[in-house]
């Protein structure tokens, strides 16, 4: 599959963080699509064939952790990457063990998010 038709998806309720993914992943040739609660989430994850799938760790008081859980409930190889502003390492280790594949922290990992996705896609 040509890299500029892989598609990677974005849930984060902060638009910033959202548009700045979204532009980053599109200079490096993919496709994003984009959404703003875990309604929309796991509706447009069961519906399409994404390569990733970024995750921000809260949406407002509720937690993404049941997203991701679901999400491996149907889709047990895709990349799920949690890239949030919560940092406690117990936060870290539940999404680990929801079925993440990696946390990154913002705004300190941000660098390291495109590296992680590209890698986990291409494993």
């Amino acid at each position: 599959m040509e890299q500029s038709k892989q598609t990677i998806f974005v849930c984060d309720d902060n638009t910033d963080s959202c548009e700045l993914i979204k532009m980053v992943f599109q200079l490096e040739g993919y496709k994003v699509t984009s959404c703003d609660n875990l309604q929309d989430c796991l509706s447009l994850a069961r519906q399409n064939n994404f390569e990733a799938i970024i995750l921000d760790n809260r949406f407002g008081q509720v937690s993404s952790l049941e997203a991701c859980r679901e999400i491996r409930g149907f889709n047990q190889t895709i990349p799920i990457i949690f890239y949030s502003g919560e940092s406690r390492q117990s936060e870290i280790d539940k999404a680990l063990k929801a079925g993440a594949n990696a946390y990154l922290v913002k705004p300190n990992d941000f660098e390291r998010l495109t590296k992680t996705v590209i890698s986990l896609i291409k494993t």
